[in-house]
């Protein structure tokens, strides 16, 4: 995180200086034959990405206007550090694929273009998008993402393992009272079986847990922590009783780590994003996934994100219009479906959800039914990734050691509120 900031000052001191100050020129829009070439970054480096290689692939094959799109694919990580510095020395994709908590950094250092115009693209329909989808690349009443993808966290459970424990496969909990009454039922330590894991940098799921508690991380203005609260310390407890007392999953465990174990046939019930649809798929594990646990108040509610499209400010704005007839060529009916079936994620279409096939995907219409309640968290705030990473993720891995909860999550809070008061 530190060098992420480092590189923002590097990119605004170029853009106060000028661009072409900072960097070399910019590469020519057209190659000798007259195509237009663009570069794409990404962090789909999983199965995900291979689909999303055929998509690119046919687009370049079958488009009338001679473009041709070459993608660069690394961890999101990766993308992150390499980005705000590509930029500021004009050596940036022309565009690229970011995830909705780290995209409002770079609105807030201006080192992306808005697209609003997007929305008047011929052949552009912006009645088919979902609200949220929409809302998720806005900040300030500006569209600076156009999307992707939308998804949200989820809970899948191994049918074969609650058979085993003597539970209903075909009922996963409903509640997150009812997951920490499965868990240790659904622990088997002879068997290496873990009931339920979580991972060390899990604030997604802690942040839903939350939420469906009653409690928040800060203020609806977002000036002042909330994060410390009686329903953020009985969610902690639980977390805590689950894993450090009643040992229903390991101690310390990494996300990559837990999708190994549920991959494996050795983990009852995860919560995670729809991408582990595939892996288990492909290990042929007998599972089934719904929508997320809720609080004992039965009201459905749920985090929403999602990843978009942005275009750099060092990108040659001749490339814009090319840039918009991908976009525009992911956002189609066809686009969305294949995305939707093969990769088991949510639509934010409704074409793509009033599809027949769609509608008979029971994997992917399970998913939808959050989709469409769930909302964006913290909507424009750049302090979430810092949040995330520099607070919430270490404290996660003390609580999972057995550390005091209410000592970390009043630390927490006070460190919260520094950054938030940050200018």
């Amino acid at each position: 995180m530190a060098k992420l900031k480092k590189y923002f000052i590097m990119l605004i001191a170029c853009i106060v200086v000028g661009l072409a100050a900072c960097g070399g020129e910019e590469d020519s829009n057209e190659g000798n034959d007259g195509e237009v070439t663009l570069t794409m970054w990404n962090g789909f480096t999983a199965s995900d990405g291979e689909i999303l290689k055929e998509i690119v692939k046919d687009f370049n094959k079958n488009n009338d206007k001679g473009i041709k799109v070459k993608m660069d694919t690394m961890t999101w990580a990766n993308l992150n550090e390499k980005l705000p510095s590509a930029i500021s020395a004009s050596s940036a994709p022309d565009f690229v694929l970011l995830n909705y908590p780290d995209f409002a950094q770079y609105v807030k250092n201006g080192a992306v273009l808005p697209l609003d115009d997007f929305w008047e693209v011929d052949g552009v329909d912006k009645n088919d998008f979902s609200e949220a989808s929409i809302q998720l690349g806005m900040i300030d009443n500006v569209q600076y993402f156009v999307p992707m993808q939308v998804q949200g966290m989820y809970l899948f459970w191994n049918k074969d393992l609650f058979e085993a424990a003597g539970l209903d496969p075909e009922t996963p909990p409903k509640t997150w009272d009812e997951l920490v009454e499965m868990a240790p039922k659904l622990t088997d330590t002879s068997k290496n079986v873990s009931g339920f894991a979580f991972a060390k940098e899990g604030n997604p799921v802690l942040y839903n847990w939350i939420l469906d508690n009653g409690g928040s991380l800060a203020s609806e203005d977002r000036t002042k922590s909330e994060f410390a609260s009686i329903e953020t310390l009985e969610v902690m407890e639980k977390i805590q009783t689950l894993i450090h007392e009643e040992k229903v999953g390991p101690e310390s465990i990494s996300g990559t780590e837990v999708d190994n174990l549920m991959n494996a046939g050795q983990l009852a019930i995860e919560i995670n994003g729809p991408w582990l649809n595939n892996g288990l798929k492909k290990n042929e594990i007998n599972y089934g996934v719904t929508t997320l646990p809720l609080g004992n108040d039965g009201i459905e509610q749920a985090i929403l994100d999602g990843v978009g499209f942005g275009i750099p400010v060092s990108t040659d704005t001749s490339k814009k219009d090319a840039i918009y007839e991908f976009i525009k060529y992911w956002n189609t009916t066809e686009v969305g479906k294949k995305w939707s079936i093969e990769n088991g994620f949510p639509p934010y279409l409704q074409s793509v959800v009033d599809d027949p096939e769609v509608k008979d995907n029971e994997i992917v219409t399970e998913l939808y039914k959050q989709i469409e309640y769930a909302e964006p968290f913290m909507p424009g705030s750049d302090k979430v990734p810092t949040i995330n990473n520099d607070i919430i993720n270490p404290m996660i891995e003390k609580l999972l050691a057995g550390e005091n909860p209410e000592k970390l999550m009043n630390e927490a809070d006070e460190a919260i509120d520094m950054i938030l008061s940050e200018d």
